[in-house]
């Protein structure tokens, strides 16, 4: 079994506030014993996209950026694999993004957001990319792990994407607020991670920022589908005791993915 933390967080305007939250909270995860750490999305800056037209270039950070080599030193320094999620700029581009650090303070992996939305307070396409990768999944001492960028997780083919590429734990950082289906949301997930038979941690921000209002709620589901931890509204870190290493048997007996007949999926 692996103890994983999820950092339920609300953000300030002063992305040094934001970092330093960030590594007291991987700093606490480590002392109680966990080998993994994830953060919300956007978890350096206020939430951008719920106003359109901004100037972005305040909140991209690039890989090597002095906030997140911090963080990197944080993970060599406490033995702990973290999924960060900034605003990466890549090639003079936004993404919106996961990036997954090893215990030695590696960089394993980038996952980009890949559907981008526009709708009221979530006018993303005024400021991120597309990605262009495909879903990223790492090898790490504790399993493979996945990554999928908030909106992404609406899409089945996401989440199955992942588990293809022998996926243990798939990692979905996101800025969900009050107005939203959150019950529907967290079933979404535990739905995912039963059809798929894989473990899946949904990391949330909390807090009001001027018309959103974060909800928190964050959640891991195991590969049956079952809820291994569960956050409320407020800041908070999350624990839950994951079977990475059984994600395999789970696909065998309940054989959902050993069955698949990928030529009867005629119109994809």
């Amino acid at each position: 079994m692996v103890t994983a933390a999820a950092a339920q967080m609300s953000m300030s305007a002063s992305a040094e506030e934001n970092c330093e939250k960030a590594l007291g909270m991987l700093r606490r995860a480590a002392k109680v014993g966990a080998k993994f750490i994830c953060f919300p999305e956007g978890q350096f800056s206020l939430y951008l996209p719920q106003r359109p037209g901004l100037d972005p270039s305040s909140f991209a950070l690039r890989p090597d950026a002095p906030l997140l080599t911090r963080l990197r030193d944080a993970c060599r320094e406490c033995g702990i694999i973290a999924c960060l999620s900034p605003a990466l700029e890549l090639n003079g581009r936004l993404y919106a993004s996961a990036m997954l650090i090893s215990e030695k303070g590696e960089i394993l992996g980038i996952g980009k957001k890949n559907h981008i939305v526009r709708a009221e307070h979530y006018y993303e396409q005024d400021y991120f990319t597309p990605g262009d990768e495909g879903f990223t999944v790492a090898d790490t001492s504790i399993g493979r792990i996945g990554m999928i960028v908030c909106y992404d997780r609406h899409y089945p083919e996401s989440y199955r994407s992942c588990v293809l590429q022998g996926a243990d734990l798939i990692v979905v950082p996101v800025a969900n607020d009050k107005t939203e289906p959150l019950e529907l949301f967290r079933w979404e997930i535990r739905v995912a991670a039963f059809q798929n038979s894989v473990n899946v941690v949904m990391c949330n921000r909390v807090g009001r920022e001027a018309g959103m209002d974060f909800c928190g709620e964050s959640v891991f589901a195991d590969a049956s589908g079952a809820v291994a931890a569960a956050a409320g509204d407020r800041e908070e870190l999350l624990l839950a005791e994951l079977d990475l290493a059984g994600t395999a048997a789970v696909r065998e007996k309940r054989q959902y993915l050993p069955l698949r007949r990928p030529e009867v999926f005629r119109y994809f």
